[in-house]
């Protein structure tokens, strides 16, 4: 009788305990809504990302507290181990975590405002984690404005992010599931792991391999054991030792073309200067090479599809993705440095068959003189005219006709953009057997396009057959496609195969130094994008903006 009174009154106590709000929930609301409306929302002096976000967030849990000792271990380790993505631990306040776990701050003897403190820097740690794996820690927009061109941080996206992985048991394995994670990515931090550990194993660096006569494949020189031992340490290349150890033969020479393949050099196995640069490039430049590009990368890969392609500006090559492997890759040709190839991502929507070019407007007013290929339009009445100075790029355009001296050959691939950058071919292909290929006015030029256009309609019933039908009849023709077919314009001047060993390339854009003056400075916090208070669209407010 007195067990069942007992159950009775813990049933009773229990449901006005569930009742009322806890008095720490309380405080919680509080001092949220403080933040929220904080121009500079900090908490014990540590700045917080987005005050807005995390109000919404708590507002949604009703000011529920999401942390307790051993999710805030676990996040913890979490921020230890984004040195694997080329972020600090302090990215997310591991050090203020560390201090909360060995001070038993989320214990219930706690005073109230020193958990809800903790609560709060521990879920701006999860944002802050969230939204740099998924759209970067950095604004490509303020790093180089008039090159780099990125979408900004949905809030509803990050939102719902942080809510999943509150409710989640496993806050790795949660995030593991949610955040991006694209092949071309995995490749560039296995080859972070990999300098990571060379830097530890040499850390005055390596001995430089010394300038000297180009060295061909079967001569004989003093510096082929050190490079072969360079090669061991960076490109997998077997460690036994040849017979005659100074001959340069041909297995060493073929790991030499795939380190020129994937550094964006010539491949022909000669070790002149540019060779001998990319085998000399310091550890430690490797490794900020590696943190800058693993950022860019980010900045374009959020919900990206398993098939897209690739542009590779700094690499000189297309790629095309399916089901997340590359499965055809081909060199191109992109802006020169005056002209650049910008960094953005868009979607093919159509290809064009013997396609009419319209000169732009930055070309024509260069043009020496128009001959006799070009169509003079008058740009007040859209008529053709002839007689005139077709280089007055203010009054006429000019369309050169389709036709084998096109500019843009047979084909053009179109993603419209505000940039009028686009793939296509061009008459033009001895410039291809160039090994740094910026010749062209900021558009893509392809070595292959034909064998493109294959791949890319064969799943619409294209064969190359019909493909060669159509360009044969020199009429233009445009061709939708029933799925439009992301590509990412990447400007990365260093990347990985599937096996983590990274090709280093010249920076012949000039964009590297930007990046790195900002790789360990704070996170730039002007791209979170919420909904406009009156609708459900999507508008450019972000919290550095009124």
């Amino acid at each position: 009788m007195r067990g069942r009174w007992l159950f009775g009154l813990a049933v009773v106590v229990l449901s006005l305990a569930l009742s009322l709000p806890a008095v720490g929930d309380e405080l919680l609301r509080q001092e949220v809504e403080h933040l929220e409306s904080a121009k500079t929302p900090t908490v014990s002096g540590v700045p917080l990302f987005s005050g807005r976000l995390l109000g919404e967030v708590y507002r949604e849990r009703a000011y529920r507290a999401a942390w307790d000792q051993a999710r805030a271990e676990a996040l913890q380790k979490i921020a230890r181990r984004s040195i694997a993505h080329g972020f600090v631990p302090d990215d997310f306040h591991a050090t203020a975590i560390a201090r909360i776990i060995d001070a038993g701050q989320l214990d219930a003897g706690t005073a109230a405002s020193a958990r809800a403190a903790a609560e709060i820097l521990l879920s701006d740690s999860l944002l802050r984690y969230i939204h740099h794996r998924r759209f970067g820690k950095y604004s490509g927009r303020q790093i180089d404005p008039d090159w780099i061109f990125v979408d900004r941080a949905d809030a509803e996206a990050l939102k719902s992010d942080m809510q999943a992985v509150l409710a989640s048991p496993d806050l790795a394995s949660a995030l593991t599931k949610r955040l991006p994670n694209p092949s071309f990515y995995q490749h560039l931090k296995s080859g972070y792991r990999r300098y990571l550990q060379l830097a530890d194993a040499y850390p005055d660096g390596w001995e430089p391999i010394a300038s000297g006569t180009p060295l061909r494949p079967g001569m004989r020189d003093a510096r082929v054991p050190l490079i072969r031992q360079r090669l061991v340490l960076t490109e997998d290349y077997p460690a036994t030792a040849p017979a005659d150890a100074e001959v340069y033969d041909e297995p060493l020479a073929d790991a030499i073309r795939q380190l020129q393949a994937r550094s964006g050099l010539a491949e022909d196995g000669v070790v002149g200067p540019n060779t001998l640069w990319a085998l000399n490039l310091p550890i430690s430049d490797r490794l900020r090479s590696i943190r800058a590009n693993l950022e860019r990368m980010r900045w374009l890969y959020n919900e990206l599809s398993d098939d897209f392609l690739l542009v590779d500006v700094a690499g000189f090559r297309l790629h095309l993705i399916r089901d997340g492997q590359t499965i055809w890759t081909t060199p191109i040709i992109v802006g020169t440095a005056e002209t650049q190839t910008p960094m953005f991502r868009d979607a093919v929507e159509h290809i064009v068959f013997n396609p009419t070019w319209a000169v732009p407007s930055s070309i024509q007013k260069t043009m020496q003189h128009t001959s006799d290929q070009f169509r003079v339009i008058d740009r007040s009445t859209g008529r053709a005219v002839s007689g005139v100075d077709g280089r007055d790029y203010k009054r006429y355009r000019l369309v050169q006709a389709a036709g084998p001296d096109n500019a843009l050959g047979q084909v053009k691939f179109m993603f419209p953009n505000r940039h009028a950058i686009y793939l296509h071919d061009t008459p033009a292909k001895h410039l291809f057997g160039r090994s740094a290929r910026t010749y062209s006015h900021g558009c893509i030029r392809v070595r292959e396009p034909l064998t493109l256009a294959e791949l890319l309609l064969g799943k619409h019933g294209w064969s190359r057959d019909a493909i060669d039908g159509v360009v044969a009849k020199a009429r233009t023709r445009d061709v939708q496609l029933d799925e439009h077919l992301p590509v990412l314009l990447y400007y990365l001047t260093a990347m990985a195969d599937d096996q983590g060993r990274v090709g280093f390339r010249r920076d012949v854009y000039g964009r590297d130094l930007s990046l790195f003056a900002a790789l360990d400075g704070p996170a730039h916090q002007d791209r979170i994008t919420f909904p406009q208070p009156d609708s459900g669209l999507q508008a450019a407010v972000s919290d550095a903006e009124p």
